[in-house]
């Protein structure tokens, strides 16, 4: 696998009007002040390691996935030159380059009409010239504070927020020493970093670091607060405090539009408010739970935050399962056209119409081509996709799309066995994995490696990959990917959840039985 170059760029270029409200926090309050400015970025940037620039993407998190600005890219030998047109708000815009043997990291706060110069040199990044202070901000804490991806939780939940707080206030401290060497005066950069640091700290308290990383750290799990509390407070006659936990946060604290910008902002308003803000006891992920959210989003927000949480919560939903029934399909369908039909002109469009194509494969049959796609077994025998349906007519199955080169493929099969040999016997589920390697040798020899959780009578190498009818008819783009037919081999999920979510994961196949 190779190493990354992630270059965060935190981009300020103006203010659109904000959203109104009494308790202005102090950082609302001065972020006002800032002057607003409209214009274009400049980044250019030079480097003696060429590979990097092979592999160069720009991302921009202001939209509802990352928007790829490398179409934009221009490399002459060892110079490379973008320029980002009619940004007119704060945003997140991340860099990064494959080079072997090499990492590279840094951010930085730019205002409209900046240019931005930087270096990659001796193996490391460097930003030079007019505002490298600010620019190389993200470098030196990188190098000098703790990293949150470091910080798994276990088994204490108090201990994890201490540790977070304590990265989090080492962050702080390290910021305001920084800002006071470097004579740093920019309102813009003091705000919007000190933002960045604020939503990132929320992001690690929602979702605690539970999932080990199969590069090197572990992974944020938005839905695993309340699985943690609950399991931590099964056998105690407490309360879990909420407000203690988080810092007594308000709603006050997410009503501006332009940190819509801000990934981490995003990344924790969606499950504040699913685990803390609105605090029904519905089951999660459940219709109840969403006609819950939903009510409280149009409450609560106006405008572009709205717009953006509908969008969230109904693809979020989607994700997890949710319309695996002839009522969630219906239902589901309608908030989209409901949504549609509010925001005509929605940025989150292209996600809409993916989910409702998504939706009419429910009860769907795979046409002949499709299952007829060919298959290779781990002894070299041919079949079809036909021919192993047939063989367990009566059974649920869950097609398990994988690939050799695949991390998060490979670990959830080693970790997912029990589980799903649980599922086997009591809900008579099968599952087929199906690789999409080009290289079969390779995959004979990842398939030999996992002979102890990987039955390798339900372990097929599909020929033609992801050019395969099959895989086409499905849409299998990325892996893992898991698609649930029912007892009569009709389509219930096309894109299902994981799994490693095992509480929805089940409740999907007992609504099956």
């Amino acid at each position: 696998m190779k190493n990354t170059f992630f270059l965060m760029l935190l981009v300020f270029i103006g203010c659109s009007k904000q959203r109104t409200t009494s308790n202005n926090s102090p950082d609302q309050i001065e972020e006002n002040n800032i002057e607003q400015k409209f214009g274009s970025v400049i980044i250019t940037g030079k480097t003696d390691d060429l590979e990097a620039f092979k592999y160069f993407n720009v991302f921009n998190f202001s939209s509802f996935n990352a928007k790829n600005y490398i179409d934009n890219i221009e490399v002459i030998k060892d110079s490379l030159f973008l320029v980002i047109d009619s940004i007119t708000s704060p945003q997140f815009i991340h860099i990064s380059a494959s080079s072997k043997g090499n990492n590279y990291f840094a951010s930085l706060l730019l205002k409209a009409n900046d240019t931005v110069v930087f270096e990659i040199k001796n193996k490391k990044i460097k930003f030079i010239g007019k505002n490298a202070n600010q620019y190389n901000f993200y470098t030196s804490l990188h190098d000098s504070t703790p990293e949150y991806i470091h910080n798994s939780y276990k088994g204490s939940i108090q201990k994890y927020k201490q540790n977070v707080d304590s990265i989090y206030n080492e962050k702080l401290i390290f910021f305001n020493q920084y800002v006071k060497d470097n004579n740093i005066t920019s309102k813009s950069f003091i705000v919007w970093v000190k933002l960045d640091l604020k939503y990132q700290h929320l992001d690690e308290l929602i979702s605690p670091r539970t999932k080990k990383s199969p590069y090197n750290g572990y992974f944020n799990d938005s839905d695993g607060l309340i699985s943690v509390i609950q399991k931590e407070l099964s056998n105690k006659e407490e309360l879990f405090d909420f407000g203690s936990y988080f810092g007594n946060i308000s709603i006050n604290d997410f009503q501006n539009d332009n940190h819509l910008n801000s990934h981490w902002f995003k990344l924790s308003l969606s499950p504040l408010i699913r685990y803390y803000f609105e605090n029904s006891d519905f089951t999660k992920y459940s219709k109840e739970k969403l006609i819950a959210e939903k009510k409280f989003i149009e409450n609560n927000f106006d405008n572009k935050i709205k717009e953006y949480l509908l969008a969230k919560l109904i693809t979020a939903y989607h994700f997890h399962g949710f319309g695996h029934s002839v009522n969630d399909v219906s239902f589901l369908r309608e908030l989209i056209y409901e949504y549609e039909n509010k925001y005509p002109k929605s940025l989150f469009k292209e996600e809409m119409q993916e989910i409702i194509e998504d939706l009419t494969s429910y009860n769907f049959e795979l046409s002949e081509l499709a299952l007829d796609t060919k298959f290779v077994n781990h002894i070299g025998d041919t079949l079809t996709l036909k021919k192993i349906f047939a063989r367990s007519s009566k059974r649920i199955k869950v097609v398990d799309f994988w690939a050799s080169w695949c991390p998060p493929c490979i670990e959830q099969i080693k970790n997912g066995k029990p589980f799903k040999d649980r599922l086997l016997v009591e809900n008579n589920v099968e599952w087929i994995y199906l690789s999409i390697d080009e290289n079969y040798q390779q995959w004979l020899k990842k398939n030999k490696e996992l002979g102890h959780v990987l039955n390798f009578s339900n372990s097929y190498f599909i020929l033609n990959g992801k050019n395969s009818s099959l895989a086409k008819s499905l849409k299998v783009s990325w892996v893992p990917r898991f698609v649930i037919f029912n007892q009569k081999n009709k389509i219930v999920l096309n894109n299902a959840p994981s799994p490693s979510d095992k509480e929805i994961f089940e409740r999907i196949i007992e609504d099956l039985k």
